[in-house]
């Protein structure tokens, strides 16, 4: 994705190194552990060196770490737990690296870092109380630094293609378009509200955004224009909008010449947390993205300063998906939604949202690309959401819909798959507390029934659902009793 070495930051045990190496071969690159090629080059021990005190070898590994990255031939690169302490060494990352944070729970960390050997490998984890308690430490140098977040847990082959497909989700993201586009043509999809934020790097067209923009009369307007510029397939697609424009951005690159690259630089909450990141791309033709094609974008920029340009509503809509990565997630994405004020927070908070949200979806999307499997998680609160989107015509925003969908979602989940009924509780409080509906008013069962029957979910002419048993352990593919469905539909329709 990046013109710029990807370096891997984290806490011991992350998975820096299988991580790094799996990247490597992913990319066609070189990958330099810098320990070992710190061990390799004083013939000395990591232990050892730093029996000469920490901070001497932190200058060691950091002009290591300078000579790896300014030389342009390394292409993944591993520094140690600690490389981030020193200022000149943070530095470095955010002038020439895409830096990303490999992150998990303490437990998961200790327990590998116990079976690789603990302390006699590695000279600060002397026990798990002081191992806690220096990665807590480590976390705001690892937050700061991080252009996007990656789930370690994951293994290291799902871990190793996240990488690869993660963003950036930092202010001033849209400067590196110029670094990524390289010498290509770059042709730009821009949603009205952004466009002057946007470089000048090439031919656009400005679209007005919104649901209505997913359309076949938009898509023939984009091929043509694609068409008149003569664009070929190493010239590259750049939409920056809202999820309805990189939905119908990524669709016409998907099909125009059988496939033109993209980047993806969402502008709202929903694109930045959701819909601007996976693949997924689409239009509306008889139901809510009936038509489309798993197109992964070549790079995912986001801007949290962007979400500036948007409404308290959009912004509002925005946080339902977020909350939902939370509730899907669980752990530490989960504690930060549930905390959330009933404002939008403060800029640091809502970075950390973002990037902990497009963490979980960029492990799900790395582990089943395609929604063959576990990726239909994503859907939770959807299909009736749809149903509500659809049969509402317009009256509610997407995230709106999702938000009293995520409700019906949530109380089947608590009579058919055993969640505890104060998680459903207090899910109704947090969006509420947001502005956010609970329940459609003016909004008929029989309409809501109708549409999800067009969900392209549909197996063997059943909707399939996905439900919570706790935050952090959802299940999909629950086949539910229509009178269940129509019961729980109805106890949020209002009409």
């Amino acid at each position: 994705m990046s013109a710029r070495p990807d370096v891997l930051v984290g806490f011991m045990g992350a998975g820096k190194t299988t991580v790094g190496t799996e990247l490597a071969a992913l990319k066609g690159v070189d990958f330099i552990d810098v320990d070992r090629e710190i061990e390799r080059r004083t013939s000395r021990s990591i232990p050892d060196l730093f029996a000469d005190g920490e901070e001497t070898f932190r200058e060691l590994e950091e002009s290591v770490l300078s000579e790896l990255i300014t030389s342009g031939t390394t292409g993944v690169i591993a520094p140690g737990g600690g490389a981030l302490t020193r200022p000149g060494t943070r530095r470095l990352l955010a002038e020439h690296a895409r830096v990303l944070w490999l992150d998990a729970p303490s437990e998961v960390l200790w327990a590998r870092v116990e079976a690789d050997g603990g302390a006699k490998s590695r000279p600060l984890a002397v026990n798990h109380h002081r191992f806690s308690d220096l990665q807590h430490q480590r976390e705001g140098l690892y937050e700061t630094a991080a252009d996007a977040i990656i789930d370690a847990a994951a293994p290291p082959s799902v871990a190793a293609i996240a990488c690869r497909d993660s963003g950036i989700v930092r202010a001033g993201a849209l400067d590196r378009l110029a670094e990524l586009v390289g010498e290509r043509r770059a042709f730009f999809v821009i949603d009205a509200p952004v466009a002057d934020r946007v470089p000048e790097l090439g031919e656009r067209i400005v679209l007005p955004g919104g649901e209505q923009v997913k359309s076949m009369a938009t898509v023939e307007q984009l091929w043509r224009a694609f068409a008149a510029a003569e664009l070929e397939r190493t010239d590259v697609i750049v939409a920056v909008g809202g999820g309805a424009v990189t939905d119908v951005a990524g669709f016409a690159a998907a099909t125009f010449r059988r496939g033109l690259p993209w980047i993806s630089c969402p502008t709202t909450l929903v694109g930045q947390v959701d819909a601007g990141i996976g693949g997924k791309t689409g239009i509306d033709v008889a139901a809510k993205n009936d038509v489309g094609s798993f197109h992964p974008p070549l790079a995912v920029l986001s801007d949290p300063t962007l979400l500036g340009t948007l409404p308290q509503r959009e912004w509002a809509a925005g946080f339902t998906e977020a909350l939902k990565s939370g509730l899907l997630a669980g752990d530490s994405l989960w504690e930060h939604v549930r905390k959330w004020p009933s404002t939008r927070g403060e800029d640091q908070a809502q970075v950390t949202l973002i990037r902990r949200s497009a963490a979980l979806k960029n492990r799900v999307v790395a582990a089943d690309p395609k929604e063959a499997g576990e990726r239909a998680i994503l859907n939770l609160g959807h299909t009736i959401g749809h149903g509500i989107e659809h049969a509402a015509a317009g009256r509610y925003l997407h995230g709106e819909a999702i938000a009293i969908g995520l409700v019906a979602a949530l109380s089947l989940s608590v009579s058919e798959a055993g969640l505890s009924p104060a998680v459903a509780a207090e899910v109704v409080a947090l969006l509420a507390r947001q502005g956010l509906p609970t329940v459609a008013e003016d909004v008929a069962v029989d309409a809501v029934l109708t549409a999800m029957r067009s969900d392209k979910k549909r197996s063997a002419g059943r909707t399939k659902f996905v439900l919570l048993e706790a935050p952090g352990r959802a299940v999909w593919g629950v086949d539910l009793d229509d009178a269940v469905v129509e019961a729980a539909v109805a106890a949020v329709c209002h009409s």
